[in-house]
């Protein structure tokens, strides 16, 4: 372990549809790799497509998760995951004038046009979780992406901004914390995925990331190293196995293993009177895989459709990248790569020391991913670049005011922000 190694354990928490992943490491944000030092996951109740619909259920998954993981100690700070259908994405743009005598441009003044680009005018039940700067434009100077301590009269940021739904956020704060840990930061579950799976020169060139998980598919693209577009669509691994269920009539159980262990979504690759066998009864094979390859077409095509509305789909170099439980299909892929027209490639965790092998898969890429998060935000690169970090804390805090949680530095209020760009909606 070397000495840039930061000392103080970081946790994650992936609170997800199917199941619930606990994770505990250090990271070296300097050197941009983890080291797992534990891992614990189990079965996820109380939560429908990533919202939850039962806290007491889902606190007790979490409780378990926690325990499988070894245990965090009581009050340990956890980053943790945050997706569903209530997630909203959009771009923006905010100028201020710099009125400092030496035009210098602090961190202060970035959190000035954070807060700016917070005033948005969303639904009664609605909040920005965060404004993420893409890029800043200092006096017609383009293309700035760390600001503070350069000089400038008129500052603009470039920036996306993540809303959601205040009660979904406040229920998954709930519940993680009645597990006697705090949650420092929430971070949109895509994002933490692409902390694990590509790496900068893929943000450089144009990537598209697609989580398929077993709630949601989400999507997070990248252009000349800034996000651009964030999609939440409400289908996962989840709705397969139904599917398969219902097709068969049989138990959601054995469906779900009838998904993992033959599942693959290219039906012309199967015998029309192909069958497999679980426990003491056959199923046809082929049946099998035009459900699962029917519901596959409609997830890429959402995902399809998500990027030519954020107009992306034609500026992606590197292709897409799959990621999560759900891009293990046989053959999802292939498939995703005609349906989405660019070359396509399946990723998993990378940068990690330890014991590997145990998370060293796509099901593992958004829990690893909060490590990233986590030791981004802890002060592990240099104070100057702050400006440009993907960090997620201030809607923990937000949400503790809104509800009367006595945690100061909430999100403010305002009014609209005229000419806002759509980049992607409500999926």
């Amino acid at each position: 372990m070397g000495s840039s190694l930061a000392s103080q354990l970081i946790y994650g928490i992936d609170v997800g549809t199917t199941k619930i992943v606990a994770i505990a490491g250090r990271a070296d944000g300097r050197r941009g790799w983890v080291e797992v030092l534990s891992m614990g996951e189990a079965p996820s109740y109380g939560l429908k497509r990533g919202v939850i619909v039962d806290r007491e259920a889902a606190t007790e998954s979490v409780t378990e998760a926690i325990e499988a993981c070894g245990g965090f100690s009581r009050g340990a700070l956890v980053s943790v995951g945050i997706a569903g259908s209530h997630i909203t994405s959009f771009n923006t743009e905010v100028t201020l004038l710099n009125r400092s005598r030496s035009r210098v441009v602090t961190s202060r003044f970035v959190k000035q046009l954070e807060n700016e680009a917070r005033r948005v005018d969303l639904g009664e039940d609605e909040k920005v979780i965060h404004v993420v700067p893409r890029s800043f434009v200092l006096d017609g100077t383009e293309g700035v992406k760390h600001p503070a301590g350069l000089a400038a009269r008129k500052v603009t940021m470039r920036a996306h901004v993540v809303s959601g739904a205040i009660s979904s956020v406040q229920n998954l704060l709930g519940a993680v914390e009645d597990c006697d840990v705090k949650v420092s930061r929430v971070v949109l579950e895509p994002l933490a995925s692409s902390e694990a799976c590509l790496v900068e020169e893929d943000r450089s060139l144009g990537v598209a990331l697609v989580d398929i998980g077993g709630g949601t598919t989400d999507v997070a693209t990248f252009l000349r190293g800034a996000l651009t577009h964030t999609a939440v669509i409400p289908l996962g691994g989840e709705s397969f196995s139904t599917d398969v269920a219902y097709g068969l009539k049989v138990p959601f159980e054995t469906a779900d293993r009838l998904k993992l262990k033959y599942g693959t979504v290219l039906s012309r690759t199967v015998d029309d009177v192909a069958a497999v066998k679980l426990e003491d009864r056959h199923y046809n094979a082929h049946f099998i895989s035009e459900i699962l390859e029917y519901r596959a077409r409609e997830v890429l095509e959402c995902t399809r459709d998500s990027l030519e509305e954020a107009r992306v789909q034609n500026l992606l170099p590197g292709g897409a990248v799959l990621t999560g439980g759900g891009s293990l299909l046989e053959g999802m892929d292939e498939l995703a790569e005609k349906i989405l027209g660019m070359h396509v490639r399946i990723a998993r965790p990378r940068r990690i020391k330890g014991d590997t092998e145990p998370v060293r898969k796509p099901q593992y890429s958004t829990a690893v991913g909060l490590l990233y998060f986590a030791a981004k935000n802890d002060d592990l690169r240099p104070k100057i670049k702050g400006a440009g970090t993907l960090g997620f804390g201030s809607i923990v805090s937000a949400v503790k005011e809104w509800f009367g949680f006595g945690v100061e530095g909430g999100s403010p209020g305002g009014g609209p922000i005229d000419d806002r760009p759509k980049a992607g909606g409500r999926s």
